[in-house]
Order: C-alpha cells, then structure tokens, then sequence
C-alpha cells in the first residue's frame, strides 16, 4: 500500500498569487473592504434583528495611511484563527452544512488579501456583537505569519476597523477622491451609509440620486446621467418577475456596433460585480448601458463574472423581457420616441425581431429595407399586391435594380445582416405576399427578343460583336428591353463569375499562388457569360447602321467596359487596356478632324 503524504504550501507565494494575479486591479482592494464590510453588517443584523444602524467610516491621511471600519459583527478570537489565517475558510459559511449564508456577498475567504496589493501588512482591530467584553488587534504580514493580540474593549467599537499603510508605488490609492470615486463605483447601491472623514466635515460617499415622487422617469434619467456621464434617449425599468435583478437601462443617443464591448455596471447584492454585461445580458444589448443588481446569481472565484447556470439563463430571459416589452409598449404611446430609437440602432433591433416573433410583428412595420424603389419600410412591403424579389448579392443588386425598376419590379437588397431573415418572415407572416430569391431566371424575362425583322436588320452587326468579344469569352446578343437609355446589360452564371475573379486574382497573385488559381480555373465547368445588346437604344440602333467598321469597334468595346463597370465587375488587365485604348483613338479622331 502506497504512503499517503501531504501537499506543502509555500503560504507567501500563494498570497501573491490570490493578492496580486487573481484580481484585475489593484483598486479591487476597496471593493474587498467593501464587501467583507457589508457582510459584517449583515451578520450583526442576522443575529440582532433590532440592529438598524449599519454604517462605514473611512479616514485617510493622504498618500500614508487609511482606516476602513464597520460597526457590523465583528470576530471573535476564535473566529480570528479560523477566517482570518486559513485561505479559503469563510465566515460566510454555515459550518455545519459548508454552504454559503444567502445574506453575504463574500464566498471563498480570500478578499482581504487583496489589500496586500497595496500595503505590506495588514492590521485590524475587531470585537464582537456576541462577546463584546474582549477586542483583538490582528496583525498579517504577506509572507504568512500573523499575530493576536489582546486590547482594551473599550478603545473598539463592536465591528471592525481595518488599518493599512500606503507601500511604496500605490500612494495613488489613498487619497480622498480616488478612494470616494471608488466606493460609489464599487458600491454605490450600498442600503447604508459610506461615510467619508474629511477635514471639511463628514460626508456620504454612497449618495443616490433619490426619486422625488412626482417624476420618476425624470429621476432615473438623471441618475444614469450620474453614473455614466452621458445623456440618453429613454431609459428601461429592469425589474424581474421572479426577483433575479432589478436595476435600469438607458438607451444611447448613438449608433454602436452590434456587438460593441459596452461598460455597464452590474451589482451583486448592492457590490459591483463587473462592467461586462456579456455574461447576463442579451447578445443584442450593445446599445444600452445598465445599471443592475442582482442578488441571487453566483459569482465566480474573482468576483468578475457569473457562474453559467439555470438561473443565469433565466436572468437572461427575463432581461431580454423586459427590454422588448418596453419598446413594443412604446410602440403604443411614443411611436416618434420608437421611430428615433429604431433609426438610431436598427441592428438591434433587427436582431431581436428575428428571435421573437411578438417583437416582430410590432417592429416589422417600422423597420426599414433598401429597394431599387428607395428605402421602403416593413409596412409598405406588407401592403404590396405584386411580387417581391430580394438578392444578398449586392453586386447583383446593382446591376439588376435599374432593370427591374423599368419593369415596375421590387428588388429589395438583402446583403444586410438579418434582412434576408426578416423578409422570410414577412413571406410566412402573409401567405398572401410572394417574397422570392433574384434568380439569373427571373432577369432573363425581362430581356425580350425584338421582332424578326429587327434581328434581320442587326444581324451583321450582332455577328461583328461576337467576333470582337470572343476574345473576352463573351457572347452577344440582341434584345429589346427597359429601360431605353441603358444600351447594354452584362450578365453571366455563377461559373462565369467565379472564373472572372480568378482570372482578376491571377493578375495579382504571385507565381505560386497564380499556379494554384490557374488549378481552380481549370475544375470550372461551362460557363457563360453575355452582353445584350438594347434594341430600344437609340445609340444601338445608330451603331448598327454605321458603316465605319473600326469606330463601330471602338464604341462597342467601350460599351462593353462601361457594362462591366456598371454591374461593378472587376476589370481585368486587358479590359481596362481596352478602355484606355479606345478612349485615346476617340482623342485623336477628334483631333484629325
């Protein structure tokens, strides 16, 4: 049978490893002091249901020394050994049962090393609501070693108070307003009072903007001005059903991208927890910013996150809730204030209308889509009686609008994030509307052949521009289609397209990698691509009757690159050699004449 041993801690390395690698700051330390504060109070209240007077004091002598004390439970000097010098024993636990009293923020007994980021030793000064005739004085050094003490009860008040000096390099945290601007960061919900001692006379660092009763909205807004330094649009009451969080939301007065890091500031049990609402808000939030507390989701060792759970997800729920049933409600009574919102930041709230089908049939008529007609909004789609056409193509857009708009057609240009999504359910929210996918099928049909006599009468000429585009593996044909000013239509399938951007890579590519384009180029199959030419055009109708054969040349080849550029193809090498060419023989047959 093996020999069992023990594990042997080099106690001084892991309190740098807890004080100085697990926190993100150094300025956590007052979050620390807070919280363990806090949880004294509440301990005190716990056992002492009379108890009402939770408060505390904090005095600096700048860039020194500074005392945080609470009037909470204090510790007994049992309690000293127990919580104080075993790393990872909490005060907060029942000791019985091992698990966390609800009523405490605190968890793993870890927070008060974080002062060791900012000070070489600890030293308190406790005495106890249960045993008030004796008080301690703790001393703890970050190399593990501690000492006890006894102290006259009547020099400490029952609670705690916590002294610490400034060691070299953090000086910047003990003065007055860093350490009053991060207690209202860190706890501003706080239920009792943070007082500040100050040679100016004592003050309330924790001060809320309180509601005055006849304007509550009014009051809110100006509580988020407070908190974020910003104006907003409208702010949200956050509030949920089964007491998971209460807080509120401010909507920003500027577009944000969707999934933009936005700083909220989100509490746990009236302590900041973090600034980062990835883990409870919805994935669509970036353009709110919340304040919000929570006192019954579980935080992680460092306190910066939740733990991913059924009741974090629950929480999410009700938040995306509460924020969509505000907007559908404004949808009712401020329609202007949801017109503004919407136009603002429409990305998110696209992104909500596709997860939820309430919020989409309240926002559908309000969003808006990019058609070949204008920007027409999700109610005059609805109310359309003749199809609908959409592409996520937005080359294919360009190059179709103006086709279909001559034929009175709707194309709606779906390459947006989320818009193809919307439109499909618009189709399946009206079975009357016919909403469909741009095929090259559907383009086609507008291209209309022109009579026999006209394809007699175009018939040398038509053959003369095959001979001059097979070069560029182009056909050419003749149509008669609308709109009449557009002399030419350039249009190719899908193998087309892909062979063009190779070829137009290939000319940009290195030799290796040319090689390796010129491997793809040969697993395309057929391919076809074709330039119409418009019978309806007056231009086309006077080249056809031109008998000049080279400047009949030279005005279709420019023809062909304006085509291309008109449907935004890339032009390649030698069709941009042809437009340049061409542009200077139209110089100097200008100039000869």
């Amino acid at each position: 049978m093996a020999e069992p041993f023990l594990f042997k801690v080099n106690l001084g390395g892991m309190i740098d490893i807890l004080a100085n690698h697990l926190y993100s700051s150094p300025d956590v330390f007052v979050r620390e002091l807070l919280q363990n504060g806090t949880d004294a109070i509440s301990g005190r209240r716990l056992s002492d249901p009379d108890f009402s007077e939770g408060c505390i004091t904090i005095s600096i002598e700048p860039e020194k020394s500074m005392i945080f004390t609470d009037n909470g439970t204090g510790l007994t000097k049992d309690e000293i050994h127990q919580f104080l010098a075993v790393i990872g024993q909490s005060s907060k636990r029942d000791l019985q049962t091992g698990k966390i009293l609800e009523d405490y923020i605190g968890r793993f007994g870890i927070g008060m090393l974080s002062c060791f980021m900012v000070t070489d030793e600890i030293k308190l000064r406790t005495r106890s609501a249960k045993a008030p005739s004796h008080a301690y004085e703790f001393t703890g050094k970050p190399d593990g070693t501690y000492s006890i003490i006894d102290v006259p009860a009547d020099s400490v008040q029952v609670g705690t108070a916590m002294y610490i000096n400034a060691k070299k390099g953090c000086e910047e945290y003990f003065h007055e307003d860093r350490v009053a601007e991060l207690v209202r960061y860190y706890g501003l919900p706080l239920p009792f009072p943070v007082m500040m001692k100050s040679a100016d006379g004592d003050y309330r660092i924790n001060e809320m903007f309180q509601a005055n009763g006849k304007n509550v909205h009014e009051s809110m807004m100006q509580l988020g001005k407070n908190i974020f330094e910003s104006d907003f649009l409208d702010c949200i009451p956050l509030e949920s059903k089964s007491g998971l969080f209460s807080g509120v939301a401010y909507i920003l007065p500027h577009a944000v991208s969707l999934h933009s890091k936005t700083k909220h500031r989100i509490y746990l049990k009236n302590m900041l927890l973090t600034e980062d609402g990835e883990a409870i808000l919805p994935k669509w939030s970036g353009f709110l910013r919340c304040f919000l507390n929570t006192s019954q989701l579980r935080p992680t060792a460092s306190r910066e996150s939740f733990y991913e759970d059924e009741m974090l997800e629950q929480a999410r729920e009700e938040l995306s809730q509460c924020i969509s049933g505000y907007l559908i409600n404004l949808s009712k009574k401020n329609s202007q204030l949801l017109e503004d919102i919407i136009q603002i930041h429409f990305m998110a709230i696209k992104s909500m209308a596709c997860e939820d089908d309430t919020f989409f049939k309240t926002f559908i008529p309000f969003l808006k889509f990019e058609t070949n007609m204008g920007e027409l909004s999700g109610k005059d789609l609805l109310t359309r009686h003749d199809p609908i056409s959409f592409t996520q193509d937005m080359n294919q857009f360009h190059r179709t609008s103006s086709l279909m708009l001559a034929q009175s057609q709707l194309l709606v240009n779906a390459c947006y994030v989320y818009d193809a999504s919307l439109l499909r359910m618009i189709q399946e929210y009206d079975d009357n509307l016919i909403i469909y996918p741009l095929e090259l099928i559907a383009v086609d049909e507008f291209l209309q052949d022109p009579s026999i006599d006209a394809q007699v009468e175009a018939d040398d000429f038509v053959q003369n521009a095959k001979r001059i585009f097979k070069r560029f593996d182009c056909d050419v044909a003749l149509k008669s289609f609308s709109p009449e000013q557009l002399p030419v239509f350039y249009m190719l399938d899908e193998n087309a397209e892909t062979l063009r951007e190779i070829q137009h890579s290939k000319e940009n590519s290195n030799e290796m990698f040319s090689s390796m384009l010129d491997a793809f180029a040969e697993e395309i199959g057929d391919h076809k691509a074709t330039l119409f030419l418009n019978w309806r055009n007056p231009l086309i109708r006077r080249l056809i009757h031109l008998s000049n054969a080279e400047k009949v040349k030279s005005a279709l080849e420019i023809l062909y690159v304006q085509a291309l550029l008109t449907g935004r193809f890339p032009l390649k090498g030698d069709e941009m050699a042809l437009l340049n060419d061409n542009l200077i023989q139209l110089i100097e047959w200008g100039t000869a004449e």
